[in-house]
């Protein structure tokens, strides 16, 4: 597979492209009126959103961070219970402190005299909250399904990416559990890590995620330093689901696609007017055809 394409292939990719990213939008919408959809907003929607640098020291402490919540919230919100020994995260929370100070005032008189006046000042101190997968108990909605898919063809080409990616790819066989992530970018490490019990398409598909992560963190991160995680992970999953798409076009591989996984990950990250899809486009095309270009030419047909 590993060719050099003309301009018309280009131009053909392009509108390949355009068909691709359709053919998601209304996946995902398709999601957002299932009756799965209404229930997993509901138990969703008591997350706590977290501000940016929150985020980014989440991510820094656990990068397979998926959903945290405080002890407390596990417990009384979700039905979980932390398990015994799990480490918390610190976040910053944000404080305020109440104060006096006086003020010199003038009487109609012109006499002077002085008041207190209450006035407030932001403080941090550290919180801690927990992940997801540090937690046992009620099961959360879920709006993905895991895909089942493997060939010789693919497990072949898992070993080509893992031996020709710019950025280390292992194994954590830490993420063993069903709340575990299947895989995630280490902004620390400037690693890619996975699930190791995935089919080869589940395998594949994280693969190319976590490169989007990669390259809007470091190639495009200009371009990406204002998106917040939710748009990211929808850049991402996109991005999975278009590689993946061109890959099952080039190949005609029968159930070569990642629709049962991604339609709902991107529902479960996005908003239901598809904000974060819609304006960011360009970077899926531009982030799905420069990755496509490195897992194609891996793929050798036996």
């Amino acid at each position: 597979m590993s060719k050099q394409y003309t301009q018309r292939s280009l131009e053909e990719r392009q509108q390949q492209m355009k068909e691709i990213l359709e053919n998601l939008e209304n996946g995902v919408k398709e999601v957002f009126t299932s009756e799965n959809y209404i229930r997993y907003l509901e138990t969703f929607s008591k997350f706590h959103n977290y501000s940016f640098n929150n985020t980014i020291l989440i991510l820094m402490q656990c990068p397979k961070a998926s959903f945290v919540a405080s002890y407390k919230d596990w417990t009384e919100k979700f039905n979980r219970i932390v398990k015994k020994g799990s480490k918390g995260i610190q976040i910053l929370v944000p404080t305020p402190k109440k104060y006096w100070e006086e003020e010199e005032c003038t009487r109609p008189d012109g006499s002077k005299y002085k008041r207190k006046i209450e006035k407030r000042k932001l403080y941090f101190k550290i919180g801690h909250v927990f992940d997801l997968s540090q937690t046992t108990g009620d099961e959360l909605p879920r709006l993905t399904q895991n895909l089942e898919f493997d060939t010789p063809e693919l497990n072949k080409l898992l070993n080509s990416l893992l031996a020709t990616s710019e950025v280390p790819i292992r194994y954590d066989h830490d993420l063993k559990t069903d709340t575990d992530p299947n895989g995630y970018y280490s902004l620390v490490k400037k690693e890619i890590c996975l699930k190791p019990v995935l089919s080869a398409l589940h395998k594949l598909k994280t693969i190319i995620h976590e490169y989007s992560h990669y390259y809007q963190e470091t190639l495009f991160k200009e371009h990406t330093k204002d998106f917040d995680r939710d748009t990211k992970e929808v850049v991402a999953e996109s991005c999975a689901y278009c590689v993946i798409e061109m890959l099952a076009n080039e190949t005609s591989m029968e159930k070569l696609s990642s629709e049962e996984y991604s339609f709902g990950y991107i529902a479960s990250w996005g908003s239901k007017d598809l904000k974060e899809l819609r304006a960011t486009l360009e970077m899926i095309s531009k982030l799905s055809n420069l990755i496509f270009d490195w897992v194609s030419k891996q793929f050798v047909v036996s």
